[in-house]
């Protein structure tokens, strides 16, 4: 086909017009799909407002648990947010290390005792708290025992010690009943009598400890020190492994952990005896040949 009969075709074309039905079902369907475009539009439009008002109410429960918590730090017995009070209380114990859970454990005793004597109408909310402290109280003595090294029991015991001598003092203040004051007061003597105790039990053995062990500790220094030339033929792991066993022992005997200093002393021994072929033969090693434990030596 040629061009120009090409054209004639087409400008036939421009002359044909639609009927009725076919421009009524065009116009229906363009109405149909601009409303859904609409609609998808508004849709679209809607949802960053859903989101807006749903982290609304998130932010607004946030801050109002927030404040709540807050303001229950300032209540006193009887109010309704006390008992929130407490629970962080006990937060703060249950998070504490263990060797400091003594000394946070009697500062929320303290800080009790504080709460009580600042009401007067609240006997049962009062009666309620001072069982609590009763058990904190009774506690206390044994979180002290169970503190591994010697010397933090004696660092802690101290602590714990000053910072209860105003217990007595502070129960006084208090508005329990005079049968239950006298009981809470005689439990805080007892604690403040078993802590004492512990640290006086604690300066012996930290003292008895070193008197010997020191010495052991000393000569094993000097003949590393004066043999220093032939150690350096030993294994490097074994080097190693002697320096970090004298730091160990120095310090379990500034810690009052007498057996564990032995068992190490006797580690470094075990070493020498093995290297013994490779080194001159001196009477600082036949003394150091093994550490013998008597059955006096002082135990923890």
């Amino acid at each position: 086909m040629l061009e120009k009969d090409l054209i004639d075709q087409l400008n036939k074309f421009q002359e044909v017009k639609p009927n009725k039905d076919w421009a009524s079902w065009l116009l229906s369907n363009i109405l149909s799909q601009s409303s859904s475009v609409i609609a998808s539009e508004a849709k679209q439009s809607q949802k960053p407002k859903i989101h807006l008002v749903s982290f609304s109410i998130s932010a607004a429960f946030a801050v109002l648990f927030a404040s709540t918590f807050v303001f229950a730090q300032t209540t006193l017995p009887g109010n309704p947010l006390y008992p929130v009070k407490t629970l962080t209380q006990n937060a703060r114990i249950a998070l504490a290390s263990k060797d400091y859970k003594p000394v946070v454990r009697l500062q929320i005793t303290k800080a009790r005792l504080e709460d009580m004597a600042k009401i007067t109408d609240q006997e049962q909310a009062i009666a309620l708290i001072s069982q609590d402290i009763k058990k904190d109280l009774e506690t206390i003595p044994q979180e002290l025992k169970n503190i591994q090294k010697k010397q933090k029991t004696l660092e802690i015991s101290q602590q714990v010690q000053s910072e209860s001598k105003d217990l007595t003092n502070m129960i006084s203040k208090t508005q329990l009943q005079p049968q239950d004051k006298e009981t809470l007061d005689k439990i805080a003597k007892d604690t403040q009598s078993q802590v004492l105790s512990l640290i006086i039990n604690t300066q012996e053995e930290i003292n008895q400890c070193p008197s010997y062990l020191k010495d052991q500790l000393a000569d094993l220094q000097k003949y590393f020190t004066d043999n220093a030339q032939t150690l350096v033929q030993w294994p490097i792991d074994d080097i190693t492994k002697v320096r970090t066993l004298l730091s160990d022992i120095s310090n379990d005997i500034k810690a009052g952990n007498c057996l564990e200093a032995i068992v190490k002393i006797e580690s470094i021994n075990q070493i020498l005896q093995i290297h013994s072929l490779d080194l001159p033969t001196q009477n600082s090693l036949e003394n150091l040949g093994q550490v013998k434990v008597e059955t006096s030596t002082p135990e923890n």
